[in-house]
Formats: structure tokens, C-alpha cells, sequence
């Protein structure tokens, strides 16, 4: 089994012994349970509006001497003041503040990733809604701006924004990654998640038709899309608009070659808000990661805070 790029890590066809509980939507994936608050924002040097947005992170063993810890998370708030950095010995955390912060001024939404054939980390966040651009760097804490990769205008959308990049090879494109992103339509008033792809992870090419729309009471929008392989199958993971901006966590099945499904194909409800809890309102930005026989989800929740949270499958 070819595990992909970012080796925390993102989900490559996973597969457990025993059984597995669906969700409450019966759905072919396993059930997620809200753990916690990983990060909140009234102990952040830099959280305006009581805010923390997309959660990313990457583990640093055998890429970096003498790292901070074994896991750096990357956030940022929703506004355009900067990402910035946490860092941990233990994924569910304590996460200790990096005194440097923010480590990239004037952007926001972090996708880190690490790329075996440079030995360096990629970073992809947004400085305007228009475009997502890509910052790179040898030790995950000093990064040089590289290129815009993806943008609006190439779309025909108002905004190209909370990309997250993976590796996965499409034949039809003879690509080797994948970039999905969220991108408004403003003639049909719609929010949808789209496809872009590379060869080499720095040069881009975006789809001219969404991957996936919204369907019936998702309020026309789609947020935060991820991708989540599960036992030889490929879903994209994403957030509705059934609160401010977020709500529930929700997926659909993708074939092999990711073809699109508009607002076609079933689908599915991973995770809901917990009520009485940070996230009693929404779910926003979710990422996976493997650790032994876990599957954590990070993401942000709630709205006013808006706090990171994860859960556990």
C-alpha cells in the first residue's frame, strides 16, 4: 500500500479488523466522536475577533533536526493577519504557542505539506479571496513566498480559497497531485468545492466545472473541502451552510480518477454539532490523520469563539 505525500498521515485506503459503527446517516464511512478543544483563542498571542480557522498539521520526525516537537499544528484566524504555529509531542496535544508567530504575516488558512523530492514544506493560504498562493520552506518555520497556484479569475468564481493539496496520480491528466479548494459562483449563487491538479505541486491546472455542488439544505454552499480514502475508496469530506458559515461535517464518493459529481451522488453525514460544547453551531475545515489504530479529524468549531477541535474515529 502507497501511502500518500503527506505522511501523518492523510488517508490512503485505511483498513481496520473488527467492526465499525456507521454514522447516523449510515454511511460507508466509520463514526467520528468530538474529543475536545485543541487550540482556543483567548490563549493566542494573535486571535482577533475571538477567532481560530484551519487547522493543519504535519509531523516533523526524520525531516528536521531538532524540532520544536514531533507534531506542528499551523491556524491562522479567518481575517488576514497571519498563520501561525503550535507545536506538540502528542497529536491530541498540549500544543505550546510558538514565540515567532505569526511565522507568514498577511495570510490566512494554512495546508501544510511536505515534499519528499525537494526536502522542503509547502504551504498553501490565502493573502486575498481571489487566489491561493504557496510559501516553501526547509524547516517549517521560515517561509519564502513561491507562486500563486490557483485563482478565481481562472475559474470564473468570486474567490479560490481553503485549498488543501494531496498526492494522488490522475491518469487522465498525467498529474501526480491534486488540489481542492472551495470557489462561489456568483451568476448561479452557489458555493462548490473544485478540482486542480499538478505534475510537479507547483504548477497548477484548475477544472473548469465543480467537482461537487450543493444539494437540497446545504443553503448553497459547500466549505472547507478535504479528501478522506477509506479502504480503496476515495470521499470528499466537506462542511454545509446549516450555521454561520459551517455546520455539519458531510461527504460524498469520488471514482478512482475523481471525476465530477455536481450535485449528483449520495451523501453522507460524518458529524454533526454537539450540543453544550465549542461546537454546539458548526463544524469548518476538517483534516485526517492516522496515528496507530486512531483516525483523528481537526477542524475549527463554533462561531463566537470559533475555537480548534478534533475528533476521533
Amino acid at each position: 500500500m502507497r501511502m500518500p505525500w503527506n505522511t501523518l498521515a492523510i488517508f490512503s485506503c485505511i483498513v481496520f479488523s473488527g467492526s465499525l459503527t456507521a454514522t447516523r446517516a449510515q454511511g460507508p464511512l466509520p463514526k467520528f466522536t468530538y474529543q475536545g478543544v485543541a487550540l482556543h483563542p483567548k490563549n493566542r498571542t494573535i486571535a482577533p475577533a475571538s477567532e481560530l480557522e484551519r487547522a493543519s498539521i504535519i509531523k516533523m520526525e526524520g525531516r528536521i533536526q531538532n524540532p520544536l516537537g514531533k507534531y506542528y499544528l499551523y491556524y491562522s484566524p479567518h481575517k488576514h493577519v497571519g498563520m501561525s504555529l503550535a507545536f506538540s509531542d502528542n497529536i491530541e496535544g498540549p500544543w505550546t504557542e510558538y514565540k515567532g508567530n505569526p511565522i507568514i504575516e498577511d495570510a490566512a488558512i494554512p495546508g501544510i505539506r511536505w515534499f519528499e523530492e525537494t526536502g522542503r514544506f509547502h504551504l498553501w493560504g490565502h493573502q486575498k479571496n481571489k487566489q491561493s498562493e504557496m510559501w516553501t520552506s526547509k524547516d517549517g518555520l521560515n517561509f519564502a513566498y513561491h507562486s500563486t497556484s490557483i485563482a478565481a479569475k481562472n475559474i470564473g468564481t468570486r474567490n479560490a480559497t481553503y485549498a488543501r493539496a494531496y498526492e494522488f496520480p490522475l491518469q487522465r491528466y498525467g498529474s501526480k497531485y491534486i488540489m481542492l479548494y472551495s470557489g462561489f459562483i456568483e451568476d448561479r449563487g452557489i458555493r462548490c468545492v473544485w478540482l486542480a491538479h499538478s505534475k510537479d505541486g507547483e504548477t497548477w491546472t484548475q477544472e473548469k466545472t465543480p467537482l461537487v455542488e450543493p444539494i437540497e439544505g446545504e443553503n448553497n454552499d459547500l466549505y472547507g473541502p478535504s479528501l478522506l480514502q477509506w479502504q480503496g475508496r476515495n470521499f470528499v469530506v466537506y462542511q454545509d451552510h446549516t450555521a454561520y458559515r459551517g455546520g455539519n461535517v458531510k461527504y460524498v464518493e469520488l471514482d478512482q480518477q475523481l471525476n465530477p459529481v455536481g450535485d449528483k451522488g449520495e451523501r453522507h453525514l460524518l458529524i454533526d454539532p454537539v450540543a453544550d460544547s465549542p461546537i454546539s453551531n458548526r463544524w469548518r475545515g476538517c483534516e485526517f490523520y492516522r496515528e496507530g489504530d486512531t483516525i483523528y479529524m481537526y477542524a475549527s468549531g463554533g462561531d463566537e469563539p470559533r475555537a480548534i477541535v478534533y475528533a476521533t474515529a
